[in-house]
């Protein structure tokens, strides 16, 4: 961490010196953030800036593009685009390198920092902003990066953590990790996360927390109701086969100068936004507007009502190779979240894939677990080594990864993704069997 911040220090000082500032970002809720913690920060610098959020880093981008520019939660991975911007230029990345960048490069990777658990590109860029003037109040945003990108407050993001909590950006306490206030049976028969058996249907809702007796608004629960209800969801997701317990019981995180306090409600919105094709919104909440809100959360409904409907669909349709799961789609709306919904609570026993024919192009989507990453598991090797076979681009975390590739090579690609996925299972199963049975 002392050395990333002393890079973090140096790339603070050049940025100061700059006279404007291009900002380009990834429009998931971690590349939002990223953006809205690089431009408050050159906001409160009085150094003007415009910003764009996309889906994806390519040709397109560098056309008439005049830096100085930096680039968040992209680039680490494309080397060979990076390298034309010939003004100044900055890459504030948390996926893993592929070759030299020629520029000013902030990565954790670089510096024995694992970017797919411990430090989002908010984390990232947070390390940068700090360094740009008083701008500790926007410790939340980095922490709300790092929740988008299913990271837990371990490593660097628990440095994050803590420094919040100091300055008062953030409140933690003991409680459950949902995005939504308000009474119980009300938030968990809505809710997709976790994604429960009797998630949709009120009266079994009900029944599950008459049992329980547990009642009140979920934000107040504490002491023997909390540990009840903790106890009970522990047991039913295990029912269900799912091992994603610590992902909705620990520290609940309220932001304190944000437009929402509900951490993870603000992942949920920044998310449909980046989503629904308006992450420009979602940037507008991270400045602080509250004037975007109403029109959010609109959005997230929505959105969450597709992600319903999708999970649907990869209950009844996914289909199984020998060593990867996936779903094959047209027009799929929550691609992403799906995928990383269906690893958690349904299929936790091989890596899953979504693959969606969208627009001309095939995007797909593959989570992991950390069961499988100790079995040798690396998505973001994978994903690119298949994607490279037919034509197409990819990388991205071990545990979470993305691709695109041309319509038409699904199925090959699909072949190729699972030799892949069971050679680096395979080989490490030789080298360890003992680890064989990890659940």
């Amino acid at each position: 961490m002392k050395r990333l911040d002393k890079a973090a220090e140096a790339i603070a000082r050049s940025i100061m010196h700059c006279d404007s500032m291009r900002v380009i970002s990834h429009n998931d809720a971690d590349g939002i953030t990223s953006a809205g913690l690089i431009c408050s920060a050159l906001l409160r610098a009085g150094i003007p800036f415009q910003a764009t959020l996309l889906n994806r880093l390519d040709e397109s981008v560098l056309a008439g593009l005049e830096g100085p520019v930096v680039f968040c939660d992209m680039g680490s991975g494309k080397p060979e685009l990076i390298s034309r911007v010939k003004d100044d230029c900055f890459v504030l990345d948390h996926h893993r390198p592929v070759g030299t960048l020629d520029c000013m490069h902030l990565n954790p990777h670089l510096f024995g920092i694992d970017g797919a658990f411990e430090l989002s590109a908010a984390g990232t860029v947070y390390s940068v902003v700090r360094h740009m003037g008083e701008n500790s109040d926007l410790s939340g945003l980095a922490l709300v990066g790092a929740m988008g990108d299913r990271q837990g407050m371990i490593g660097a993001n628990k440095t994050i953590l803590e420094e919040a909590i100091a300055c008062g950006a953030v409140e933690a306490k003991p409680g459950l990790k949902m995005s939504e206030d308000g009474p119980v049976e009300e938030v968990f028969q809505r809710s997709i996360e976790p994604l429960l058996d009797f998630t949709g249907d009120m009266e079994k809702t009900r029944q599950f927390f008459d049992d329980l007796k547990i009642k009140g608004n979920i934000e107040s629960l504490a002491g023997d109701d909390l540990a009840r209800l903790c106890t009970a969801l522990t047991l039913k997701l295990l029912m269900q086969g799912s091992f994603a317990a610590d992902s909705i019981l620990g520290e609940a995180i309220r932001l304190k100068h944000e437009v929402v306090e509900n951490s993870l409600e603000m992942v949920e919105l920044l998310n449909a936004c980046g989503n629904r094709d308006v992450p420009g919104l979602g940037l507008t909440l991270c400045l602080r507007d509250t004037g975007a809100l109403e029109q959010a959360r609109s959005l997230a409904q929505e959105y969450k009502g597709h992600i319903v409907r999708e999970i649907g669909m990869l209950r009844e349709q996914n289909k199984v190779l020998k060593n990867i799961r996936y779903l094959k789609m047209v027009n799929m709306e929550a691609g992403a979240i799906v995928s990383g919904l269906g690893i958690r609570y349904l299929y936790a026993d091989r890596p899953l894939i979504t693959l969606n024919h969208k627009d001309d192009m095939v995007k797909i989507s593959a989570r992991g677990t950390k069961p499988l990453i100790s079995r040798g598991l690396d998505l973001s090797i994978a994903l690119r080594k298949a994607a490279m076979a037919v034509g197409g681009v990819g990388g991205g975390h071990t545990i979470a990864s993305g691709a695109s590739i041309p319509p038409g090579t699904e199925d090959r690609f699909l072949v190729v993704l699972d030799e892949i996925v069971g050679e680096q299972l395979h080989k490490t199963a030789e080298d360890a069997p003992e680890v064989e049975d990890a659940p």
